[in-house]
């Protein structure tokens, strides 16, 4: 089985977090990546935070030895599937409400949406704790886990 870090994963796993680096060792490290997604995220955490330069060195020291999965246009039309799913699902009943319904109108980030996609995609087993992906699976199956 193959894993995708969610953000809040991977940016502890750079923090040194053992439980996560425990339970990679556990799956080995070719079964876990990263959604190109997550790698701007953690360099926008880089660059707004106040060790610039020091976070920066940190994460890529981590970018260069995990795969990085790109986004496709295949993902791209899973995204817009889910993602009018997830509106008529959690949005408002009445069409015109709904057609200015967006994501974080029902609780739910598009970068989580886009992370779910590409493991969906893949065929992998999201790694978060983030309540974004417990309710996005209400409306569509996936493998889900924590590590912490």
């Amino acid at each position: 089985m193959s894993y995708l870090l969610d953000t809040n994963h991977f940016s502890r796993l750079v923090l040194g977090n053992f439980s996560i680096r425990q339970n990679i060792a556990k799956v080995g490290e070719l079964n876990v990546a990263i959604s190109i997604i997550t790698e701007g995220e953690m360099l926008y955490m880089a660059y707004n935070s106040q060790r610039k330069q020091e976070n920066l060195a940190n994460i890529q020291a981590y970018l260069k030895d995990i795969q990085i999965y790109p986004l496709n246009s295949t993902i791209a039309e899973s995204y817009g599937q889910f993602k009018a799913e997830l509106i008529r699902h959690f949005g408002p009943n009445e069409r015109q409400k709904r057609r200015r319904t967006n994501m974080a109108n029902i609780g739910i980030s598009d970068n989580d949406l886009w992370i779910a996609c590409t493991a969906i995609h893949h065929g992998l087993t999201i790694v978060s704790m983030d309540r974004d992906f417990s309710r996005m699976k209400e409306v569509m199956n996936f493998s889900l886990e924590s590590w912490l």
